[in-house]
């Protein structure tokens, strides 16, 4: 029979809760593409999309991202005429966390020849914030037939409701290192 020293005790209970802190990562990435070859794409820009306001932050990021990484696969960015198009669509929603129950707790021990007890009280303060999970689809377009012809999608877990630059590059990298290099 093993004992637990003190010392292990505490090295098990931080691993257990670093992995507990640890940041939600993409689960899985999905890919659909076309039968056979992929086009012959070497210049890639932005599907138009309907008429909106500025371009809110989290857009800025995933556009950016996107551009990167594609760039450091061998592709280039075209502001006119590229062979390909890009289109995402990110959807988030908020999951609520469990709500925290009341407790109660009863003690009773002894020791050196008396007795004790006590109670000891668990109430919930505050409201414990929920998590946002998405779902993040990338869609290439060949500009040639307008027709799509490569997809990839993860579910991930974001830290916050607007998607931040880091977390922009993570999926995007995860969803794109399914793409075909050029180099």
């Amino acid at each position: 029979m093993h004992s637990f020293s003190s010392r292990g005790s505490i090295v098990m209970f931080a691993a257990l809760a670093a992995a507990g802190c640890a940041s939600t990562a993409p689960t899985r990435v999905r890919i659909d593409r076309i039968e056979g070859e992929l086009p012959a794409c070497q210049s890639f820009s932005w599907n138009p999309a309907p008429a909106r306001g500025a371009a809110s932050l989290a857009d800025q990021r995933v556009r950016n991202a996107v551009m990167q990484t594609l760039e450091s696969k061998g592709y280039t960015q075209a502001s006119d005429k590229a062979d390909c198009r890009i289109a995402y669509h990110l959807s988030t929603r908020n999951v609520a966390q469990p709500k925290p129950r009341v407790g109660v707790g009863v003690g009773v021990g002894g020791g050196s020849g008396r007795v004790g007890g006590g109670v000891g009280i668990r109430l919930p303060i505050g409201k414990k914030p929920g998590t946002v999970h998405g779902t993040f689809t990338l869609d290439v377009i060949d500009a040639a037939k307008n027709a799509q012809v490569w997809s990839g999608t993860v579910d991930a877990g974001f830290d916050a409701a607007e998607i931040s630059d880091a977390k922009a590059k993570q999926i995007v990298e995860q969803i794109l290192a399914k793409y075909p290099d050029r180099k």
